[in-house]
């Protein structure tokens, strides 16, 4: 099972809770902000585990107990725009900030520059980091797109700097969200 890279856009502020005590609140979760889906977990459609930034900016594991639909929102369904590389079509994202790009296995796999863009095909984030965003390519400094490779796939992650920024004005991965 997949994690995804989520959206809040239900226009409300929706609170998390712990997910050892479901009953006791730890934060929330802001319109237009974002957070890792943790779907590893075994969300039902009543509980959500999500990995979200706190009030005091550190990244923590909670709960979303029956939130409104639109409040777990694939970042797909808002991306910066679309490319078409190599015939396929992709979501693109910008990055507002250099930000560092893994294999599928986990290591380094290099950066992408700030203002720069990555593509991908899904809202699919990393099992282990729901943090890291799945992508297939990133766009160079000089121009044109890098496949991104390693561990026998064509694909990897982008750390999205969740642990700097949620807010849609200042994350480092950002759609039109």
């Amino acid at each position: 099972m997949s994690n995804y890279f989520c959206v809040n856009k239900s226009g409300i502020t929706v609170p998390v809770y712990s997910d050892t005590q479901q009953t006791s609140k730890i934060g929330s979760i802001y319109n237009r902000e974002a957070f890792g889906y943790d779907m590893n977990w075994g969300g039902d459609g009543y509980f959500y585990r999500i990995l979200f930034r706190t009030s005091d900016g550190s990244l923590s594991y909670g709960i979303l107990v029956d939130p409104p639909g639109s409040s777990v929102t694939d970042c797909t369904d808002y991306p910066f725009g679309t490319e078409e590389i190599d015939g396929t079509e992709y979501y693109t994202f910008t990055m507002r900030k250099s930000r560092t790009v893994y294999t599928a296995g986990g290591t380094r796999w290099g950066a992408v520059a700030a203002n720069c863009r990555v593509a991908c095909l899904s809202a699919v984030a990393g099992d282990s980091y729901p943090n890291r965003k799945g992508i297939n390519y990133v766009e160079s400094s000089k121009g044109g797109w890098v496949k991104v490779t390693g561990d026998g796939v064509n694909y990897g992650f982008v750390d999205t700097g969740l642990d700097v920024s949620s807010s849609y004005s200042s994350i480092p991965f950002y759609g039109s969200w």
